[in-house]
């Protein structure tokens, strides 16, 4: 990993008057992760091998090292004390996977992925002191993600079709947050040439607001006597992209205003 600074949670490690450095005496780790295992079978008697399925076999990881940073501490406080030892842990050592990016004060223009990660550290000791704290970040994706986009679709009459761009490098489809406006009453259907779903929800009210979580798959209602459970599908609106085309033609059989959120996938490492 390539970097000075990185944000977590919403903390920077500037914040706590640190950098990222290197250490001799530490290891180092390169990213790793992304690695698709094919499930293969032999047919000719094993001329060829056809996959029958397959799977990301590891999330991405790395192990680096912080330190104090010179230029904000004296010589003679460079030494990671048992308070700002047990503050990084606090902040790093956490029980859920928290949003990571890294910065590279080398090339500030270039915008680095965003990861999903937890971290557990280890001292890194000269003597009786800590000089540094090594960390082993692991991450819950084979992949990262970019920042989050936001498309809305404004249909101002039954079966009209706007264009959206799936911006994810994965190819394959996805399950984007949706939050529709209708804008009439009725069944409403959302469609999607790519994925070929075709979202649908009954005796919907002008006015009412339906949200599709994404990937956790849950459907509401801003009107609480909507029978949601019943009047729903259960077809998730999906979004895809194929290897020569991201163009998703999007259907909606009434007047409506559609916000689609998401973090594109990057295929990127650490």
């Amino acid at each position: 990993m390539y970097a000075c600074d990185f944000e977590y949670d919403g903390k920077m490690l500037s914040d706590f008057g640190m950098v990222v450095g290197s250490f001799q005496s530490g290891s180092s780790d390169g990213a790793g992760g992304s690695e698709i295992k094919f499930n293969l079978v032999p047919a000719q008697y094993g001329k060829r091998f056809y996959a029958a399925g397959l799977q990301y076999e590891d999330c991405l990881g790395a192990t680096f090292q912080i330190c104090k940073n010179p230029e904000v501490f004296r010589e003679e406080d460079l030494a990671v004390t048992n308070d700002e030892f047990r503050a990084l842990s606090r902040w790093l050592n956490r029980k859920e996977f928290l949003w990571f990016r890294s910065f590279d004060a080398g090339e500030p223009e270039v915008v680095k992925p965003w990861f999903r990660a937890s971290f557990t550290l280890k001292r890194i000791e000269s003597g009786l002191e800590t000089f540094g704290v090594e960390l082993k970040m692991v991450t819950d994706a084979p992949f990262g993600y970019g920042d989050e986009v936001k498309e809305t679709l404004s249909f101002t009459a039954a079966n009209q079709t706007k264009k959206l761009y799936d911006r994810n490098e994965e190819m394959g489809d996805s399950y984007p947050e949706l939050t529709v406006t209708c804008g009439a009453a009725g069944t409403l259907t959302l469609s999607n040439a790519m994925t070929g779903c075709m979202t649908q929800i009954k005796n919907c009210r002008s006015g009412e607001v339906l949200r599709l979580s994404g990937e956790s798959m849950i459907v509401s209602s801003s009107v609480s006597a909507h029978d949601i459970a019943n009047d729903f599908n259960y077809d998730f609106f999906s979004i895809g992209n194929t290897a020569d085309d991201n163009a998703n033609s999007i259907t909606a059989s009434m007047p409506c205003t559609a916000v689609i959120r998401y973090r594109p996938v990057w295929k990127d490492t650490i």
